[in-house]
């Protein structure tokens, strides 16, 4: 059994709880007050004197003290494990599946590709000897012939078959590419 982490499926999850905690720390943050200092030169026309002026801002956040978005914040962060997790159980059982499909297509290609089509190559050999020998006549001939062609598709779509499996197994355990700096 092959493990989905690092899949790009969950990557893409993982981005997306990335985001969601990103988002309540950015919540949290915006609670604490933004304290603002500020210099001024004020003129003062009474007495056409300059004075240097230094103003502090403190916002006293006393009806909207930052709770409802950090807890919004934190129902989507909740939204966002619990995709994840979701996500996680779907790839596991794409994974499992895609493996599943591609034991059953490898098996039939062994056995579309061995003893029948083995038997149906012999079973046409024979037939053109005896047809040049004259012991078979020329519907036995191309009795052979058809089921030795129909053995060769069903071997070759079974082929195919099991191809298109691994390439979706492939596809699902793919790893997620690396970001580097």
């Amino acid at each position: 059994m092959v493990a989905s982490t690092g899949t790009l499926a969950l990557a893409a999850a993982d981005a997306d709880l990335a985001i969601a905690d990103a988002g309540v720390r950015l919540a949290k943050s915006q609670r604490v007050p933004d304290v603002a200092i500020g210099p001024a030169i004020r003129r003062l026309s009474a007495t056409n004197d300059t004075a240097a002026v230094l103003s502090l801002s403190i916002p006293i956040p006393l009806f909207n003290s930052g709770r409802a978005a950090v807890a919004q914040a934190s129902a989507q962060r909740s939204q966002a494990e619990a995709q994840r997790r979701m996500t996680a159980l779907d790839v596991e059982q794409a994974i499992t599946d895609a493996q599943a499909e591609a034991d059953t297509a490898a098996t039939a290609a062994r056995n579309a590709s061995g003893p029948a089509l083995a038997a149906a190559q012999e079973a046409a050999r024979i037939a053109r000897i005896g047809y040049r020998e004259g012991k078979f006549g020329q519907l036995d001939l191309l009795d052979a012939e058809r089921t030795l062609s129909q053995t060769r598709v069903a071997a070759i779509e079974a082929l195919a078959a099991f191809h298109n499996a691994k390439a979706r197994l492939e596809r699902l355990i793919a790893p997620a590419p690396v970001q580097g700096n």
